[in-house]
Parts: structure tokens; sequence; C-alpha cells
């Protein structure tokens, strides 16, 4: 894990700055597994309040992607590019979990880690519903570790305020 910390520190910084960068295949996998690693500590620390149950981050979840180095198979990452106000204090770094119950009676969990102007979003679809068939808004780049190299921001900022709280905080139900 400590290499995985060595390895993320040069795109990270540049993302977190806001500045532009390149993310190959290797750095896609890079951020995914730093960003899942960052979330799932944050999800199991006590001082961050209660979680939605059940789990947005199931036990076995640390233990694949400590053994494996992958997300788990219902699990995808994507990034964004936070745009904060220019008048208001905001904290540097933020984690939100949601759920949300679709029609069908099942869940979607997602995850965001926020660290200055870096976004990254673990989403755990329903089973069935992987890979994700549509394209991403402009303001999500889908991390395809394996794929072709992407560049960082996307052509679509997350602004503060209440776009910033529609993309980080699901709704409760579907259609609501």
């Amino acid at each position: 894990m400590s290499q995985l910390e060595t390895d993320v520190r040069d795109p990270l910084t540049r993302m977190i700055r806001g500045l532009p960068t390149v993310l190959t295949s290797d750095r896609q996998a890079t951020l995914a597994l730093w960003s899942a690693k960052t979330l799932m500590v944050a999800y199991r620390a006590p001082q961050f309040g209660p979680r939605p149950r059940p789990e947005v981050i199931l036990p076995a979840d640390p233990e694949r992607l400590y053994r494996d180095r992958r997300l788990g198979p219902t699990m995808l990452m994507a990034l964004a590019h936070y745009q904060p106000t220019s008048y208001a204090r905001e904290p540097f770094s933020i984690q939100t979990f949601e759920r949300m119950e679709h029609d069908t009676g099942q869940y979607s969990y997602c995850a965001t880690l926020k660290i200055g102007h870096f976004v990254a979003q673990l989403v755990r679809l329903p089973d069935g519903t992987y890979p994700p068939t549509r394209q991403p808004p402009p303001h999500l780049i889908l991390l395809r570790p394996g794929g072709s190299s992407v560049r960082w921001p996307p052509p679509a900022p997350v602004h503060a305020g209440a776009e910033w709280k529609a993309f980080a905080h699901l709704p409760e139900r579907t259609g609501t």
C-alpha cells in the first residue's frame, strides 16, 4: 500500500490543484485503487459518523483491493473536477456515503471523495447492471484501467453549492 501512495503522488497533486494531466492506463488504475482505499478507510472511521446500511463498503471490499489490487465486480470509479466558489470558505476535503433505492427494490451506493479540485466517486451498482452502457455525463471521467489514456479535467466541472449537493448526494429513491 505504501507503493500505491508513492505512485499516486504526481497525478493526484496536479489534480488537487486543478491542473490538467493525462491519465494513462496505469495512472487510471493507481487513482482508482488509491481513491477506493481512501474511501474505504474513511467509511470505517468512527469519527465521520453513521453510515447507510446495508453497507456501501462491504467487509470483503478492502480484502479484495489488497489481495487482487482491483475494485469489486459491481464497482466503478469516476473522476470529476470540483469548482469552488470564489466567495465562500470551503472544506479542503469532504467524504459522503449515500444509498439509493431503485424501483426494482435494488440499491445503488455512492461514496464521494473531494480533495481540493479532485473528486473521486466510487459507485456500487445493483447486480446485473455492470458495466454501464450509457455515456458518462460531461462532468465525469469513468476510469477504465487497461483502456486508453484520458485527459483530466473533464469538459465540465461540478460547481460548489446546489450542483455539488446533487452530485454527491443520491436521492433516497429513484424517480424522486
